[in-house]
């Protein structure tokens, strides 16, 4: 089924397929039926769908309908994926046409599966190059794709598709996993990959890794400047209004200087000041100009009303001439013209822009789709406070990376989100409309691109480095480091580019062993672990040679010791006490203590597991593992995949876990126990959400009871236990 963002328009896109014409269900009673069939005659005549206002979104077989989807089926969508049934311009063949066209339509309306827009965009795009080979061997259905052929074609070179990369693999493998229900046999008997054929994917590129000096560098200056506006934010929306109607403010002094003697020539003509260059420009300076030559003694009101109605362009180099308010005054800045206000934008939301990718790893496209609304909101677990910045879409690239709308990040990061906000409000509100977190500060102040985000960031990060950006040879050592193929000359200046900052924040985060491969993972939202490991690529020699060098690093690391160790003293301290410690390895440990004889605990000597000494000694030998799972929650598996998804039921009676705090099961006791009453009251209940319930709430029970915490329990309705399989059926 079709994945959009907005949940509301996919209601209403769903229901509108819903009691077309005699029909209750457009997509079950006709679409589907006629998809199994596959009498193309009739399918082709059918519709692909309908509008949430009811109306046609065009005939199956018409391509030029196909081209024009994606705005009725995703109208949010920034980004253009026009479903394109030509192949390097020439028409498909028939057939092979509407077997794709078969797969997209089960894709869009029928699967069990959730496939966005641009993942139909990838299939067809991908699908697309199997037909070539296919016709140059007389064959017509995507059903003689086999294990056999396809590894012909990849071992011999037969066609042009490159089986080193993973496009075609995504293609392919939609056919198998969307198998049933098409009206073409897939004899593909499992999902593909390159290791099928001997083959291995080529590495994407590598974007390098800002040396460590300019990378904290750019850290110290992009936190300095975030603090500097993010005192001052309520008053940068100052700096956007002066951007916004400084033209209009200077017809004002226009106006003045036309009926003045200084605008004639010495032959009766005028010397305009006005843009003529670009299209828009020039028509309305035309305009103008045609307006005003036909006023009969033209005064200043007269001239305003025109220039107000017509907005032509004064030439930048005459336009502070004719602003009669040019001093703005906010914080530490003070300008006095355009020019300035525009350099001070672009500084602001450049820094803002490389802080906030700095401290969160986004991609630019993520940068890009901030949300305007809710863009970064504050959560308190355990006293500490957690930014989550928030994205309405990730796009997703080549299977890479699924979609993801959520990065943490850190207080400044959470400065440099509202310092955002509060330079692009403005713009926002000259177009109502736009669902864009981005606009232009130059002529009507659209939506603005995403190259628009790379060159504000590369900007700030060339001026605020300066001739910091000279590389030293200590530059160089951390560049080969991260890349042995880079080859970079002292005294040559780096070249940053955005995408940078994403491959650092992977690599200095696990370089520094600051968060770990899982966590990382999520951050990123990654498919595979395998992409989060290409990120942080050669982190581990990074971690060698800093943990040689008696640095801030060595610090970091003694003061991460200590803090598992005092984690590991306070849960063995609980069990010395006899107090109630859950998990796995809680209760083994609580019960191994019943069965000696001997004091596992024996004060004030230095191997003693009450000592703090022993646990230091321990973890520093790493013959102890210490992670939290979720606060109070403690994994010591060097494996656990749990860092930052938490599922209770694999906690509970897991040999690695100790739990000794029952704040986080009871949270999610109670979340479980709303998204159940919600399901049950909307209609939505589900055997999957009731048992996901189900077991949350039980998981978080049994620990509350481990650690000998009084609840009550929660009561299951009848629509919950009637969807629930009863453990004597599978036994």
């Amino acid at each position: 089924m079709i994945k959009l963002f907005d949940l509301e328009h996919k209601k209403k896109l769903i229901k509108a397929q819903q009691n077309v014409g005699a029909h209750a269900n457009y997509l079950i009673d006709v679409l589907k039926p006629a998809i199994e069939h596959g009498d193309w005659e009739e399918l082709e005549a059918l519709e692909i769908g309908f509008t949430v206002t009811g109306e046609s979104l065009g005939k199956i077989g018409d391509d030029e309908a196909w081209r024009n989807l994606r705005p009725y089926i995703d109208p949010q969508a920034k980004k253009t994926q026009a479903l394109d049934f030509t192949n390097d311009g020439r028409v498909i063949e028939r057939n092979l046409k509407n077997e794709i066209k078969a797969l997209l339509l089960k894709m869009m309306w029928l699967s069990p599966y959730d496939h966005s827009f641009g993942a139909l965009y990838l299939a067809l795009n991908h699908l697309k190059k199997i037909i070539n080979p296919l016709l140059n061997e007389g064959l017509n259905s995507l059903s003689a794709l086999n294990f056999d052929r396809i590894e012909t074609w990849a071992l011999t070179g037969f066609t042009d598709i490159d089986f080193e990369r993973e496009g075609i693999y995504n293609g392919l493998n939609r056919l198998y996993v969307e198998a049933k229900g098409l009206p073409f046999e897939v004899n593909l008997n499992k999902k593909l990959n390159a290791s099928d054929f001997g083959l291995k994917l080529k590495e994407a590129k590598q974007y390098t890794v800002v040396p460590q000096r300019l990378y904290y560098l750019g850290l110290q200056k992009s936190e300095d400047m975030i603090n500097k506006a993010h005192a001052f934010r309520y008053e940068l929306g100052q700096l956007t209004d002066y951007i916004t109607t400084y033209f209009e403010k200077a017809y004002v002094g226009y106006a003045k200087y036309l009926v003045s003697g200084e605008a004639r020539k010495k032959n009766g003509g005028i010397t305009w000041y006005l843009t003529k260059t670009n299209q828009d420009p020039k028509k309305r300076t035309i305009a103008f100009k045609h307006a005003f030559t036909a006023l009969h003694s033209p005064n200043e009101d007269d001239i305003l009303t025109l220039l107000h109605h017509h907005k032509p362009e004064i030439l930048y180099h005459n336009i502070d001439n004719s602003h009669t308010e040019r001093e703005l005054t906010i914080g530490h800045w003070t300008i006095t013209n355009l020019r300035g206000a525009l350099a001070l934008f672009k500084t602001l939301n450049g820094g803002c822009l490389w802080g906030l990718m700095a401290r969160t790893g986004m991609r630019g496209d993520e940068m890009y789709n901030l949300n305007t609304a809710q863009g970064c909101t504050e959560d308190i677990i355990e006293r500490q406070n957690i930014y989550v910045v928030h994205a309405d879409l990730s796009k997703t690239t080549k299977g890479s990376q699924s979609i993801q709308d959520e990065f943490v990040t850190t207080e400044i990061g959470m400065k440099a989100y509202e310092v955002l906000q509060a330079l692009h409000t403005p713009l926002r509100k000259k177009h109502p409309s736009s669902q864009s977190f981005f606009h232009k500060i130059t002529e009507d102040f659209s939506e603005a691109g995403k190259a628009t985000i790379g060159r504000h960031s590369q900007a700030w990060f060339k001026n605020a480095m300066s001739e910091e950006l000279t590389l030293t040879n200590e530059d160089l050592i951390d560049l080969k480091v991260s890349d042995p193929n880079l080859s970079f000359e002292v005294g040559s200046n780096y070249e940053f580019t955005p995408h940078q900052l994403r491959r650092s924040f992977a690599y200095y985060l696990i370089g520094y062993e600051l968060c770990n491969y899982p966590q990382l993972k999520q951050q990123f939202s990654h498919v595979s672990i395998a992409m989060t490991r290409h990120y942080a690529k050669n982190a581990s020699k990074f971690q060698k040679i800093r943990q040689k060098k008696k640095t801030l690093a060595n610090e970091v690391d003694e003061e991460r010791i200590n803090q598992k160790a005092r984690v590991y003293l306070s849960i063995y301290e609980k069990l010395a006490n006899k107090e109630r410690v859950a998990g796995g390895k809680g209760k083994e440990f609580a019960k191994s203590m019943t069965k000696t004889n001997r004091n596992l605990f024996r004060d004030k000597v230095d191997n003693d597991m009450l000592s703090l000494n022993y646990w230091k000694k321990q973890i520093r030998n790493q013959n102890r593992h210490l992670h939290a799972v979720a606060p109070g929650i403690y994994c010591t598996s060097t494996t656990c995949g749990l860092r930052t998804l938490v599922n209770l039921i694999e906690c509970v009676d897991c040999k690695n876990d100790y739990i000794v705090d029952a704040v986080f099961a009871e949270a999610k006791r109670k979340e479980a126990e709303i998204h159940m009453l919600y399901d049950i009251e909307n209609n939505e209940l589900t055997p999957q959400t009731a048992s996901e319930s189900y077991i949350k709430i039980q998981a978080a029970e049994r620990i509350m009871g481990d650690l000998g915490i009084d609840y009550e329990p929660v009561v299951f309705p009848n629509e919950v236990r009637e969807l629930l399989i009863p453990f004597g059926v599978l036994s």
